[in-house]
Parts: C-alpha cells; structure tokens; sequence
C-alpha cells in the first residue's frame, strides 16, 4: 500500500495490527528525485513503468523514487559494461539479467526455454484445439452410449439380484416344508408304531379277560357244591372283582389311546394336506420363477450384446487417444531435441559467463586492491595534516621528533601504535547511528504522544458514555418503579411494592431489589410470598418495563399457570388495560383467559396427517363491547 503521509501510515500500520495482518507500505517520496544521467545505450527504467490513469501523484513519485537509478541495457555485454563503469546503478537487460552493486545475477536460460515451450505448447494447442471439437463430439456420443448401456445394465442386475433373492427364499421355503413334511412322516410312524403296540396290549388284556370270564362259573360251582370252601370263594371272588375292576380301567384307557391316536392320526392327515397344498402353490411359484429367470437370461444376453457395443465405443476412444498420444510424444521429442540444442548453447554461455565472470572477479579485487589503497593514502595524507599541520609535499621541510637517548623512531612508532590500540576499536559509523537512533527516538516519542492521545479522547468517549448509561438506567428505573408501585396496588388491592438499587451511588454496578408487600402482611421479599403472588408480583414488574417503554405488541407464555381466579380476573384486567396500547400475543390453557381473547390460534393433527393451524376470531356481544 502507498500512502501519502505520516499520519496515514500510522492509521494503515494501526488497521493491520488490528487484524492481525502484517504488510508493506511505502512512504511516498515528499523529497526531490534526484536526477542520474542516463549511460550510453541504456532506458531509463523509470520511463517504462508508469502508474495507471488517474492514480494519485504520491504514486507516481513513489515509482520515480523506487526506478531512478534502475536502466535498462540492450544485453547483459553492454550491461556488464555500464555496471563497471556505475557501480551504484541497477543495471538490468530484457532476458533478466541484473548487475548491481549487491551483486551479479545472470539468468538461467531457463526462461528461453520455457518460452520455446510455450511457443511449441502453443502450436500444440491449437491444432488439439482444432480437433477437440470431433473428439468432444465421439467422446460425448460414446459416454451417452455408455451411461444408457450402464443404465440398462444396473436395472438389469437389479432385476436379477431381485431374483435371485426371490428364488433363493422359495428355496429355502421348500426346504423347510420338506423338513416339516419328513418329520410329520416320522412322527405318523411313531404314533402307527404306539398303535401297534397298544393294540398288542389290548389283545393282551382281553386274553385275560376271557380267561378270568371261563374261570368265573367254576369258581361259582365250586362255592355252590363246597360250604367248605365259602372262604376260598369269598376271596376268588374278591380277586374276581378286583381283576374285573382292572380290566374295566384297562378297557377305559385303551378307549382313550385310541381316541388320542384318532385326533392325532386327523390332525396328521390334516396338515399333510395342507403341505401337499402348499407344494402344489410351490411348484407354480417355481414354474414363474424359472420364465422370470428365462426373461432375465434374455436380459443378460441384450446387455451382453451392449457391453460390447460399448467396448467396441470405447476401443475406438483408446485408440484416438492412443493416436493423440502419439503426436503428443513427437511433439514432446521435438520438444525434448530444441531443449538440448538450447542446452548445449547454455553451456557454452555458461562457460563464457564463467570465464568473464574470473576475469570481472581478477579486475574487482584489483578495483577493491586500488581503492583500498587510495583509501589508506588519503587517510595518512589526512593524518599527516591533522597530526603535522603541514602538506604531505611539504613533509620533507618538517624536522624529525625529538627522541630520547636509544629509542629509535621505529621504536617509537610501535609505542605510539600500542597506545592506540589500547584505546580500543573506534567506531566510524557512531555519528550515523547515533543520528538515526534520534530519527527512531524522536518517530517513537511521537508515536507515543499520539497514543496517549488517542487514549484521552478514548477515555472522554467511555466517560461520556458511563454518564449515557448511568442517566438512562436513572431514568429508566424511575419510570419502572412509578409504574410498578401503581400496578402492584391494581394487583394488590391495598399491597404496596417498590424497586431499591443495592448500589445507589454505583449506576453502573449496583443490582435491582423487588420488594412487595400484601395489604396486612410484613412480608417484603419476592421469595416468601406464594407461588401465585410471585408470579403476580413478576408480572406487575413485567408490566411496569413495559409501560415504561413501549413496544408494538408482546407476547407471554403461560404467565398466568400459577395464578387462582380471583387473582387471574386481576390480571385480564391488567391485559385489558393495554388492549389499547399494544398487540398482546398470549400461550394459554385458562379457560377464561382464552374468552377474553380477540382471536385464537391453535395448532392440531389428525392422525397420519401433517399439523395445521385453526383460527377462530370470538365475537363480542354489544355488551361486553360497550363495557
């Protein structure tokens, strides 16, 4: 960035700093720009470079100030030439060569041969350029061809993943019926094999039977012809019975087997039917699957036949981009071949650069050699004039210092050198720096003096902005408690209610006390009323803010859930009284405070449906408009 004086590059440094940037701006030039005498061949810099229409005049000085003693040579030869001879220009050519006096810098050939390249990329470019339109054209047919053929393809594998799927689940399902199917044949063999053997059983019983009937009458002739044997009989007898009563429960629960193996053997019968049902459904479900499976085959052959309409399409497109490559490499080997060539030259140039710049380096250190002694010859004719007060030509009329006796004057000369060595280094420069260091000292202090400044008017700022604050909040806490004093008899017929500052001498710091106290009660804080009296006493101070600065309309949510009737017929009242002056917008669930209302709203949703707003504006009767 330029600016165009101290103060704006105090203002420019003090916005970066601000956010954390960092960048360079330069001081436009408020001095005359010196003037240098143009060397022979050479353009001045300056008058190539030149600031756009309209561009303040510190830019342009700036440019005259950073180009002045910057020129331009035909090539780095005649460059070299001027460098030597000027040594404090900047001297530079149109290949990007640079002599100055911190030092030499010769391009590379690197941009020869990127500028070959370019012109060859160039040439590249617009004959790819001339085919692109054909190859855009083949490649954009063969990709429309190639996403409907994919297209094609994805459905049908979905169609034959669907399938599969499908024909893979009725597998599974016939498999399970026929798992189900062979152990119901095996359970069927069981129970025929329970059968047998309780039919075995009964035939077994039955023989028993028959043989207890047969011995039955002998038993009874036997009690008839003997009295003696009346206590064999009676006990036969009992074993009679017994046996009897036996048999009766065996005949019972053989009835009862059988009627168990019945049920079984029909419900057996029943669900081999419904699986030979289910088999018959199975088979036409496979026959549809087996056509399904046909239709997809036939499917799969059509995207076979554009899979390779596709590779074909695609073979095509590698073999234009194969031929393309082709040229590209040739372009490249031509490319590759100048490059060499251009090497070879650069490293001819190189050696060349390398031989002048031994010879420049030989002829600088003799320059250097030169001035360093010129140096030394001024600075001991100097010394001679400061020392000796006489010429150097006329040095030879001085007479030599009177020495003591065996003291040489080489001697002498070492003593006098030892005692200004003694004295220390002596710095050159102290005058500069100590006069660049007042420069920083004096731009420092006014720096500073501006910050302290800027500070004071900062401070008066916050001052006056305190006493904003602390006169509004004045203000507004005087209106507040007017109003809330009046709101709070309205609410609390008889209750009186105020607002005192913890910190009436500190506006700015000082908190807000509630204080509220019921008709016959000495109750003064907020946290030992009721529920329904705080909430009374936070809406009398809600009310109380907004009449002290008024707003459109305002809107409460369920202020008045804690609040019993009588209680709540004092707040529509209090709702009432700003009918007039604002909108109020209230959630509710009372009853009565939703007939008080102008209008409802309300949100609802059918089952399976989206949520809707109802609307409903209640009519007024003349009475209670009247009132």
């Amino acid at each position: 960035m330029v600016v165009d004086g101290r103060h704006s590059a105090q203002a420019a440094l003090e916005a970066l700093r601000r956010e954390g940037g960092a960048g360079l701006i330069l001081p436009a030039a408020e001095n005359q720009i010196a003037q240098v005498e143009t060397p022979h061949g050479c353009v001045a810099l300056a008058t190539l470079v030149r600031a756009r229409r309209g561009a303040p005049a510190h830019v342009t000085r700036v440019l005259d100030a950073l180009f002045s003693r910057a020129f331009v040579a035909p090539d780095w030869q005649a460059g070299i030439d001027v460098a030597v001879v000027h040594p404090d220009l900047v001297v530079v050519t149109k290949e990007g060569d640079r002599f100055a006096a911190s030092g030499w810098r010769v391009a590379s050939g690197r941009a020869l041969v990127t500028r070959v390249a370019v012109e060859e990329a160039q040439r590249a470019a617009l004959e790819a350029a001339e085919e692109l339109p054909s190859r855009r054209a083949d490649a954009s047919r063969a990709s429309e061809a190639a996403t409907q053929a994919r297209q094609r393809v994805n459905a049908a594998t979905t169609v034959v993943t669907k399938a599969e799927a499908e024909l893979e689940r009725r597998e599974r399902e016939i498999a399970r019926v026929s798992a189900q199917i062979a152990e119901a044949a095996s359970r069927v063999d069981v129970l025929n094999d329970e059968a047998q053997a309780a039919g075995a059983q009964r035939l077994v019983l039955e023989n028993e039977l028959t043989q207890l009937r047969a011995t039955l009458p002998a038993l009874e002739r036997a009690v008839a012809e003997s009295a003696t044997r009346q206590a064999l009989a009676d006990e036969s007898l009992a074993r009679v019975e017994a046996l009897r009563g036996e048999a009766q429960h065996a005949a019972a629960a053989l009835a009862r087997r059988e009627a168990e193996f019945a049920e079984r053997r029909r419900l057996i019968e029943q669900r081999r039917a419904e699986i030979e049902t289910r088999l018959e459904g199975r088979s036409l479900e496979r026959a549809a699957a087996a056509e399904r499976r046909e239709s997809l085959e036939f499917d799969l052959q059509v995207l076979g036949r554009l899979t390779r309409i596709v590779s074909n399409a695609a073979e095509d497109i590698r073999l234009s981009q194969e031929a393309m490559d082709s040229s590209y490499r040739e372009q490249l080997e031509a490319s590759r071949a100048g490059a060499e060539r251009l090497e070879a030259v650069r490293n001819a140039r190189r050696s060349a650069d390398e031989r002048l710049a031994a010879v420049a380096e030989r002829a600088h250190r003799g320059q250097i050699e030169l001035a360093e002694l010129a140096v030394k010859v001024e600075n001991l004719h100097e010394a001679i004039r400061r020392d000796l007060g006489v010429e150097p030509h006329e040095l030879e009329a001085v007479e030599a210092p009177t020495l003591a006796e065996g003291v040489s004057l080489e001697s002498h000369v070492g003593d006098l050198e030892a005692r200004i060595t003694s004295l220390g280094p002596i710095n050159p420069l102290a005058l500069e720096e100590l006069a660049a260091l007042e420069e920083r000292y004096q731009e420092l202090d006014a720096q500073v003096a501006d910050v302290r400044h800027a500070r004071r008017e900062l401070q008066e700022v916050v001052r006056a902005l305190d006493e904003e604050i602390m006169q509004t909040f004045s203000l507004a806490v005087a209106d507040v408690n007017e109003h809330f004093s009046t709101l709070i008899a309205m609410l609390f017929p008889g209750g009186q209610g105020r607002l005192i500052l913890t910190e009436p001498d500190d506006p700015l710091n000082t908190g807000v006390e509630i204080e509220v106290r019921p008709m016959g009660r000495n109750v003064r804080r907020i946290s030992l009323l009721s529920g329904g009296e705080r909430s009374m006493a936070a809406l009398a101070f809600l009310f109380a803010v907004f009449r002290s600065r008024p707003s459109p309309f305002y809107m409460m949510d369920e202020v008045e859930a804690a609040l019993d009737d009588v209680n709540l017929q004092r707040f529509l009242s209090l709702v009432d009284e700003f009918r007039d002056e604002a909108q109020l917008l209230i959630v509710t669930h009372q009853k009565r405070t939703m007939e008080a209302a102008d209008a409802l709203y309300g949100v609802t949703m059918v089952p399976g449906a989206s949520s809707k707003v109802v609307s409903q504006r209640v009519k007024k009767s003349p009475e209670e408009v009247s009132a």
